[in-house]
């Protein structure tokens, strides 16, 4: 049983990890215009970098867990036809920093959504590489964010062009991912921990299979938990945490066919 604790634990600190790095870093506040004149150098390029870091990350994470097989992208300045800047950046070298900021963390958020669907869809979660694209967010926002504060507006920064995605909404969606690969995995343990206890039967060891199987109720009743979460986090992030909220119940359905099966 305390195994199983202690492996929700790091699955739950992997993938939360990036998440509540990127945020402590991220950055301030406002001003910027025409790109052609921008200093790469200055305070508010560094700035802009800072604030373009997250968003872009989002857009990356969200992009990259709907569609496996993005993986990596080729072009990352794709997502400055997507993500506009905000109106409140009015000098030139914020608003050229901001669209760097988007490019690097919607290269890194790609791979990571990527392999954050695979992992609430599949057996697999490559936490360690997870947790690579997590540290190299962290290592450009402490490149430009410095001892800056975040400033930004979640709720009227917008994440597409149509205006109706916000950087709030985009959080609230990749909470709901987070939960829902946290919920695919458990319900894989449950599934392993069912044949286990199988195995015990078979061979007479009744005591180990009914630990195997308490074992597995416990896990079953974590990925319930779990969807339970993404759907409350789903209400916020609407349409873009939809296949989320459908892997998160799939996986808590899976825990409990796997748990009913065992029987008693």
């Amino acid at each position: 049983m305390t195994r199983q604790i202690e492996r929700t634990a790091t699955i739950i600190r992997g993938i939360g990890a990036a998440s509540r790095a990127a945020i402590v870093l991220l950055c301030a506040s406002i001003v910027g215009t025409a790109a052609a004149l921008a200093d790469r150098d200055s305070p508010q390029f560094h700035r802009g970098a800072c604030e373009g870091s997250y968003p872009g990350w989002l857009r990356g994470v969200v992009d990259g867990y709907h569609d496996l097989s993005l993986n990596a992208v080729k072009d990352p300045s794709i997502v400055l036809r997507v993500v506009p800047t905000p109106e409140e950046l009015t000098s030139a070298d914020e608003r050229l920093g901001y669209g760097e900021g988007l490019k690097e963390g919607f290269r890194l958020g790609v791979s990571y959504g990527a392999e954050l669907g695979r992992a609430a869809r599949t057996s697999e979660a490559n936490l360690e590489i997870m947790q690579q694209y997590g540290t190299q967010l962290t290592a450009f926002a402490k490149v430009h964010c410095g001892e800056l504060v975040a400033a930004l507006n979640w709720d009227t920064t917008f994440m597409n062009t149509a205006h109706t995605a916000t950087l709030a909404g985009l959080h609230e969606a990749f909470l709901a991912m987070s939960l829902a690969a946290t919920a695919n995995q458990q319900a894989v343990e449950t599934e392993k921990l069912v044949r286990e206890g199988q195995e015990a039967e078979a061979k007479g060891e009744r005591e180990t299979a009914a630990k195997y199987r308490e074992a597995a109720e416990f896990t079953a009743q974590m990925a319930a938990d779990l969807a339970q979460l993404a759907r409350s986090h789903a209400a916020a992030g609407r349409e873009e945490a939809v296949q989320a909220i459908i892997d998160a119940e799939a996986a808590a359905e899976r825990a409990k066919k796997a748990v009913d099966s065992a029987g008693r």
